[in-house]
């Protein structure tokens, strides 16, 4: 994803997609799904933003992108959080500490009268305008989003729910035999029907696709740090075998994972 260059918090439109890339920048990063999906990693999260969601990267992280289909793309909201419209918010409304409620990365969905007002931007900003419009709908959207997290649901979500870390944790643990259904289901003390709706909920995919997508986070990771064999990954991350492994692993990735790791930066 392009980078803001002019220092103001804007708003800008990015067709990914079937794009990727890696790269961290020193301002935050609101992601809003237009059509299509986009796959996210950051850290030791991954989440994909599809059409009605929000995806918040916190500044100076490293994260990798890629788009998963030809009609994958984005509306983008550079948040500088150091100019002068953003110090002039901060004053204005102390109670709303922005920089601090967009320091962890997540997905979020968003109401759809948010999404109209999203859609409602991308079509302006489609036909172009100064730049001040494009300054003018990122300061809206940073605003909407940080109230969207400060609201007391999402504060008690926060506290009570810690079932997606739960659900990462035994994934982490059971790399090379994956936990089904019914051991997800065990695991976090819930029945098979809520645990297909919540993880559609919280990930937007059913919970096959969730634990899936956590083994191959490990995989890349592998790949890129460890000279590990692709054969070894693959049995350790519970495949069958190479082939399926790959196959996999392209279709997150567009890209096979030889390839990933002749990859400049790969070790």
């Amino acid at each position: 994803m392009k980078a803001s260059i002019d220092g103001h918090t804007q708003a800008r439109l990015n067709p990914i997609r079937r794009g990727s890339g890696e790269h961290a920048h020193g301002f935050v990063q609101l992601l809003f799904g237009l059509s299509g999906r986009v796959h996210c990693e950051l850290a030791d999260t991954a989440f994909d933003v599809a059409t009605g969601e929000i995806g918040i990267v916190p500044r100076d992280v490293l994260h990798y992108y890629a788009g998963t289909s030809d009609d994958s793309r984005l509306l983008v909201v550079d948040v500088d959080l150091g100019d002068e419209v953003m110090r002039a918010l901060a004053r204005l409304a102390p109670e709303t500490d922005l920089a601090s409620l967009f320091e962890a990365p997540q997905r979020l969905a968003a109401s759809g009268e948010f999404s109209s007002l999203v859609a409602t931007a991308s079509r302006q900003l489609a036909g172009g305008g100064p730049p001040l419009i494009a300054q003018q709908w990122a300061t809206l959207f940073a605003v909407q989003t940080g109230a969207l997290l400060n609201a007391p649901q999402a504060r008690d979500r926060d506290v009570a729910d810690n079932r997606a870390e739960r659900l990462d944790a035994l994934v982490d643990a059971r790399l090379a035999m994956p936990p089904d259904n019914a051991q997800l289901s065990r695991h976090l003390a819930m029945s098979g029907s809520a645990l297909n709706q919540w993880c559609h909920l919280v990930f937007g995919m059913a919970p096959q696709q969730v634990v899936l997508r956590r083994r191959l986070v490990w995989a890349r990771r592998w790949l890129i740090e460890t000279r590990r064999p692709i054969s070894q990954i693959a049995h350790d991350t519970g495949f069958a075998d190479a082939p399926t492994f790959t196959r996999a692993f392209r279709r997150i990735y567009a890209a096979t994972p030889s390839a990933l790791r002749r990859a400049p930066g790969a070790s």
